[in-house]
């Protein structure tokens, strides 16, 4: 392929997806804004898992897109709109090139009927008749690395991968009470987050438990729960299955205010899921646990670490490594929800003990290079 310069000076990313998807854009849009350093770049993202994109100095506008509802932070406010209505609106505003890293048919219809010059995306579902450069979808490949690949596939080169979130002092502010104690006693805090939107990623709450009850007695964490509202009696059952009070937020914040919360705790262990991501985006240390999904493809990503950055440069401050955790020994994952088994034995059977040993062997990887 010819790597020539693309021209674009207004600029669409298309990316309305949920919460770990989205957060997994920031190195695609770090490297874009890297390139096209004066160009207009918009972001198309879902109703409420685009907020965590807010604050992100690469982009110059979150556009919501609202049409489907069918996922809990998929709902915006009022009524849902058309794809009509959004051909109509954006449309408007004349941009010249879409970056679709939406895989879907009607995401890539959307960059053409709103009339971009240059259309760059996945070559999934025969997209490609519509689009004007394509690149081949590897589903092994990490979702940031993928997302990466269609840059290069408008000629554009990549300069770094990191992960990275923006927290605003005052969503800092207003979760500080939520971190002090009234010892006035320095704690290590873990969040700990065993909620997931598809029943087949739960680890066993017995299995939490121990994790918890150990971290706490044995290493001294105060435990840290978030979530949706309907999350609240789950941490309340860990909680009196370990024997151990931790700080139960679920219902309480917003995503804002988590990322805040979870960019002042020590370390993470939750399972595949959105909270995952937006904890190593913060630079939390983090774990997650693996069952059915593929880890190649959604573990939790590097990033850069929080502590060092304030004496370091984005370029020099070392990255945290952040894991997943999984039973390599299992033939049968991952299956992607295509199961053949009826106990799940790659989370029913994944021991909590070697949980505790991999997330405090991160911590303290994380320590020693402070």
């Amino acid at each position: 392929m010819k790597n020539s310069r693309l021209k674009a000076k207004k600029i669409l990313v298309i990316r309305y997806r949920f919460i770990g998807d989205t957060i997994l854009t920031v190195p695609f849009l770090r490297n874009l804004r890297s390139y096209y350093p004066e160009a207009q770049i918009d972001v198309l993202v879902g109703p409420q898992s685009g907020e965590v994109l807010t604050g992100c100095p690469y982009i110059n506008n979150l556009i919501v897109y609202d049409t489907t509802r069918f996922h809990k932070y998929d709902s915006g406010i009022g009524e849902k709109k058309s794809f009509w209505s959004y051909v109509f609106s954006l449309r408007k505003e004349k941009y010249d090139t879409a970056f679709v890293l939406k895989r879907s048919w009607s995401s890539a219809l959307l960059a053409l009927l709103i009339g971009c010059k240059n259309r760059i995306g996945y070559a999934t579902e025969g997209r490609q008749i519509i689009l004007t450069k394509s690149v081949p979808f590897d589903s092994h490949m990490h979702e940031v690395d993928s997302t990466l690949t269609v840059l290069t596939a408008g000629g554009i080169p990549i300069k770094d991968r990191y992960l990275e979130g923006f927290i605003s002092s005052s969503e800092h502010e207003q979760v500080q009470r939520y971190l002090q104690n009234e010892q006035k006693t320095i704690q290590k805090k873990v969040l700990i987050h065993a909620a997931a939107a598809h029943p087949d990623k739960l680890y066993p709450l017995e299995s939490w438990a121990k994790i918890v009850s150990e971290l706490h007695h044995k290493h001294g964490f105060v435990p840290y729960f978030t979530g949706a509202k309907q999350d609240f009696e789950l941490y309340e059952q860990v909680q009196k299955l370990a024997a151990v009070k931790g700080i139960n937020l679920a219902g309480e914040l917003s995503l804002r205010q988590s990322m805040a919360l979870y960019s002042a705790l020590d370390l993470a262990i939750c399972t595949d899921s959105g909270p995952a991501h937006l904890a190593a985006c913060v630079g939390t240390p983090t774990i997650a646990v693996f069952g059915p999904t593929d880890p190649v493809r959604w573990r939790p990503y590097e990033a850069l670490n929080r502590r060092l950055q304030s004496s370091s440069s984005a370029e020099q401050a070392p990255l945290i490594k952040n894991e997943a955790i999984f039973d390599e020994t299992l033939p049968c994952r991952p299956c992607n929800y295509n199961k053949t088994c009826i106990d799940r034995p790659c989370l029913n059977e994944l021991a909590p003990s070697a949980i505790i040993a991999r997330a405090l062997a991160l911590l303290q990887s994380q320590s020693e290079s402070n």
